[in-house]
């Protein structure tokens, strides 16, 4: 399964008259993704195949499978594909993780978007960029198994992980303002940069200038040393 977190703007809650809290949001279509070593377009009909199959897509807090919030088979998890891109919403149950995804959205504390998926089809070309060219791919179906809500790192910035570059993640994590971070966000920072020290690709990625993939995951432990070192001090 592949993992895509987003950042959209239109992620929130809604109360209903019956007390019902509704989580809704969308992703978008034909959207380009943050630089991933490729930039990525989901095309309007990705997940068509999913609704038509009516799949038992689960929504979760945070990709823990522990944290269930909704699923496609009891409706409280309801897709809709429509011209800009696959809409979500989902009822909330009565849990305190629950409680905590809804006061984070609310708050506006916490706008990330997740899915995971495994493609079926796609297509991949090229691009100018800066002079160069540079991988695209178009997803045009996916088999999709979850939506998450209250992720961190967003791929689809410009709209609303695991395929992020690791350069820019870092770079990400260095320019955290940490005075800011919930005690919740920086183990959610610490857990990801743990996850990629067990990595072997993203190594290479980050410094391909090394003699030899043993000196590059020593630089990598470094940088990632020093990166939960801040986070524990609140200090660069």
């Amino acid at each position: 399964m592949q993992i895509r977190d987003l950042k959209v703007t239109n992620l929130q809650v809604r109360d209903e008259e019956n007390g019902k809290r509704v989580i809704e949001g969308t992703i978008p279509y034909n959207s380009r993704s943050e630089w991933m070593g490729f930039y990525e377009f989901i095309t309007p009909t990705a997940f068509n195949k999913t609704i038509a199959d009516g799949a038992d897509v689960r929504a979760l807090m945070g990709h823990d499978p522990n944290r269930l919030l909704g699923r496609v088979k009891n409706g409280s998890l309801r897709l809709r594909s429509e011209e800009d891109g696959l809409h979500i919403e989902c009822d909330l149950p009565q849990t305190s993780y629950a409680d905590d995804a809804y006061e984070l959205i609310k708050g506006g504390y916490n706008r990330g978007l997740s899915f995971g998926f495994r493609t079926v089809q796609d297509k991949w070309e090229e691009m100018e960029e800066d002079g160069r060219m540079v991988p695209v791919c178009h997803l045009i179906e996916v088999r999709l198994f979850e939506v998450s809500f209250c992720v961190t790192f967003p791929a689809y910035e410009a709209t609303t992980s695991e395929a992020r570059s690791v350069r820019s993640l870092l770079d990400e994590i260095r320019n955290l303002d940490l005075e800011t971070l919930s005690e919740e966000e920086r183990k959610e920072y610490e857990s990801t940069i743990r996850e990629l020290a067990n990595e072997a690709q993203p190594v290479a990625e980050l410094d391909t200038s090394a003699d030899d993939l043993t000196e590059a995951e020593k630089r990598f432990d470094q940088q990632l040393d020093e990166l939960l070192n801040s986070l524990k001090t609140k200090e660069y």
